[in-house]
């Protein structure tokens, strides 16, 4: 379904590609990693800012390199093993497609002469369609700004689906689900969606990217969720999803199904992504 048919702002304001990397046979070479360091030399790398890209960088593009966490990826309801099993991700974005596309070409020639294989998930950057300005102050206005590896060195990634029951909801009943129910006592009887994640908002960075081409189409993810966070917020991140996947409490997840929930680590360089270093 498109944005449009679903009062939705159809407004793309970035994009962003997750390249979930598997490698090959055998150790991966110095070459390898002074080859990927010399197509993301262009971009901005990630790993080093402190706060949001300016609109320089974001026009030129970023990347950040990420290493699988090992034993901390979980698998859900949407069985992927390419993204499960994988050895590390490189997420790029751009105000434009083009330059993270070519990186993405590229980097899959280098790595399918090395013997490996990419995954790739795709999403644009859209602006909040269900948040209201005390909304927007309740969840956005003291969110973790964006920080670099050494603080934030803990990353997850969390693509799903909504089910087509919820996209056949109008659009009032869905917004709904993001806040808290009252009974006819005015005793909260649910939290809803905001309540639910509200303890992970001062101290993990959330990104969320939608479906190119829209909604509820098959062999896509309708969302893909990034966040980075300190290794003491961890347990933070892990409370915060087991709050959402609590349906009596956030009845949103009803209408979810979920991707892996993969773990990676932020790495500052091609060689340390690969193990070389």
């Amino acid at each position: 379904m498109e944005p449009q048919d679903l009062n939705m702002t159809t407004t793309v304001t970035g994009h962003q590609l997750f390249l979930f990397v598997t490698l090959g046979e055998g150790q991966p070479d110095g070459e390898l990693a002074e080859a990927i360091d010399l197509l993301g030399r262009g971009l901005e790398n990630v790993h080093e800012v402190d706060g949001p890209p300016s609109e320089e960088t974001f026009a030129r593009g970023r990347f950040q390199l990420l290493r699988a966490e090992a034993g901390f990826t979980t698998e859900q309801q949407i069985i992927h093993t390419a993204v499960t099993e994988s050895d590390g991700l490189i997420r790029l974005e751009c105000a434009s497609l083009d330059p993270i596309k070519a990186y993405e070409t590229s980097f899959r020639d280098l790595l399918s002469a090395a013997g490996g294989s990419v995954e790739t998930l795709a999403g644009v950057m859209r602006p909040r369609s269900y948040t209201s300005h005390a909304m927007s102050e309740f969840a956005y206005a003291h969110a973790m700004p964006p920080g670099p590896g050494e603080k934030f060195p803990l990353a997850a990634v969390t693509p799903m689906n909504k089910t087509d029951e919820w996209w056949q909801m109008d659009f009032l009943h869905r917004e709904s689900f993001f806040l808290p129910r009252y009974d006819e006592n005015e005793k909260m009887v649910v939290k809803g969606h905001a309540l639910a994640s509200a303890m992970g908002v001062p101290s993990i960075n959330r990104r969320l990217v939608h479906a190119p081409e829209g909604y509820g189409l098959q062999g896509n993810y309708d969302f893909v969720g990034y966040f980075e966070f300190a290794e003491a917020d961890a347990p933070v991140f892990r409370e915060v999803m087991a709050g959402l996947r609590d349906t009596e409490q956030n009845p949103e997840w009803k209408y979810v199904l979920e991707g892996p929930e993969w773990w990676g680590r932020r790495v500052s360089s091609a060689a340390e992504f690969l193990g070389t270093s």
